[in-house]
């Protein structure tokens, strides 16, 4: 597997520096190690092989015995050695097969680490010499992989004179990222990355390269600000991996229509007219609300919203807010659902229609007023009726608005109510009728219970009169009583002094 010349450039650049400083600390290594896994060898064989001729003529053998005993402990040692590496041999020996015998510049490598020094990460990859990651390509030592781990390593240089490969983990991961990208692209298979920046035009986001989302395929719905993605992970399609250009396209938009679209067919599948279900409130307008029932959107006309008349959605509904809709049709194939909300709530038409009746004087409050007349709600009742502009006084008038107001509250009576078609007519002018004869029948009503009489309200002033006039009576009657009996005497002695002058004469 080869890499593109400047990418080799860029990464023979980064690491010269280093990959001298390994060349001259590790170079002496090689050539110290080979001396002491050879000279043991010899040592221990030549003193067993040639003295054992002379000790069997001289009669003293014992300090010639001894001999042999540091050989052999160093013997063990060596064979100790030499077990540990054939047990590291065996760990190797899974990785060994895969591994090329022949190592150029630019392949990539599942190597096996070995150990860690200063210099940096030893591993083996299989060839006769191991090779060597520098450790600056590690920020931190918790950075480093553990001895025995597998990594994926690229060969950027091979030293033959100093028997050292250079190697490069940031590289082969680099490469790695690049293969998996173009592989995604090719299959549209889903990455997650997070949004490091707003840039002019889009997003960029970190997938181990770096890659550009477009503005446009950011959302489905076009977006003015686009910083509150950043610091977010995003779900995303490779539209395009360009690893010549060091250009990763991606989109979240597709993704969310392709999703969307699949839920669409499933909610299809199980919608029909009268259905209940629940959706979501995505977007709301002067005329209704969008709710997503699942990858498609119903309208929720205003007037389906509530029994009694509102100004706007947004008086009843949010944006995010989940409600329990009923499906009233279905057209176009789908691309046009009509909902309901009203339809599953408690109807208070047929509440009223057992409690009101036709001559009813009701509270009510004006909600609109319009050219012929005005609608009022019911307060207790909370159903809305209409208002006649000739039910509004018994003169004539020439606009509504001259006798009644939004918001005012007055006193109406019921005309006519229609239960079925939803619909009431309604009279203030009745209204007023019937107030004055209510007001009219109290009052006879309190007349009929107080019966009061003129001899009620005057009789003491009346009782008084009538004695005093008894009392003037009695005295006229005393008056001329007297009167009488005094001219009765004054006659008799008229009479009496006239008889002794009849008899004179006589």
């Amino acid at each position: 597997m080869g890499f593109d010349t400047e990418k080799d450039e860029l990464f023979q650049d980064a690491g010269s520096n280093e990959n001298g400083e390994l060349f001259s600390e590790d170079a002496p290594e090689p050539a110290a190690e080979e001396p002491a896994a050879e000279e043991p060898a010899p040592v221990a064989e030549e003193p067993a092989a040639e003295e054992p001729a002379p000790v069997a003529e001289e009669p003293a053998p014992a300090p010639e015995a001894e001999a042999p005993a540091p050989a052999a402990e160093e013997a063990e040692t060596v064979v100790g050695d030499v077990d540990d590496d054939e047990q590291r041999d065996d760990s190797w020996a899974e990785g060994i097969e895969t591994m090329p015998s022949v190592v150029s510049k630019g392949d990539i490598i599942n190597g096996l680490v070995v150990t860690i020094d200063a210099g940096g990460v030893i591993v083996n990859v299989g060839a006769k010499s191991e090779g060597v990651i520098p450790r600056a390509e590690f920020p931190s030592d918790t950075d480093m992989p553990a001895v025995d781990e597998r990594v994926d390593v690229a060969v950027v240089r091979v030293d033959e004179e100093n028997d050292v490969i250079i190697l490069s983990k940031r590289r082969a991961d680099y490469e790695r990222c690049w293969n998996e990208l173009e592989e995604k692209a090719q299959r549209g298979d889903v990455v997650e990355a997070m949004v490091t920046e707003r840039v002019k035009g889009g997003l960029r986001v970190d997938v181990g390269v770096p890659g550009f989302v477009p503005a446009s395929h950011v959302a489905t719905r076009n977006l003015r600000n686009l910083d509150s993605f950043v610091g977010r992970s995003l779900r995303l399609k490779v539209l395009e991996a360009d690893r010549r250009q060091k250009k990763v396209i991606l989109t979240h938009r597709q993704l969310v229509e392709e999703e969307r679209a699949e839920r669409r067919a499933e909610t299809l599948q199980r919608l029909h007219e009268g259905a209940l279900c629940e959706g979501k409130v995505r977007n709301i307008t002067n005329y209704g609300a969008f709710v997503d029932l699942g990858g498609i959107d119903g309208l929720l006309h205003i007037s389906e919203i509530s029994w009694t008349r509102i100004g706007h959605p947004s008086e009843v509904l949010s944006v995010g807010q989940k409600v329990r809709v009923v499906v009233l049709e279905i057209a176009d194939d789908g691309n046009r659902i009509s909902l309901g909300m009203r339809q599953i709530l408690p109807d208070p038409w047929k509440e009223a229609a057992a409690a009101l009746r036709p001559g009813s004087v009701v509270k009510s409050k004006i909600t609109r007023v319009v050219r012929t007349g005005a609608f009022a709600q019911l307060l207790e009742a909370g159903i809305e009726g209409f208002l006649p502009i000739r039910e509004m006084s018994e003169k004539r008038i020439g606009d509504p608005s001259e006798v009644v107001e939004n918001g005012q509250e007055v006193d109406l009576k019921i005309l006519e109510i229609q239960v079925q078609a939803r619909r009431m007519t309604l009279s203030m002018v009745a209204a007023e009728q019937e107030k004055e004869r209510a007001e009219y029948r109290k009052f006879m009503a309190s007349q009929e219970t107080a019966k009061t009489t003129l001899g009620d309200q005057f009789g003491d002033v009346l009782a008084n009169i009538q004695t005093a006039e008894d009392a003037a009576s009695n005295a006229g009657e005393d008056a001329a009583s007297d009167a009488g009996e005094d001219a009765g005497d004054a006659g008799e002695d008229a009479a009496s002094n006239e008889e002794p002058a009849g008899d004179t004469g006589e």
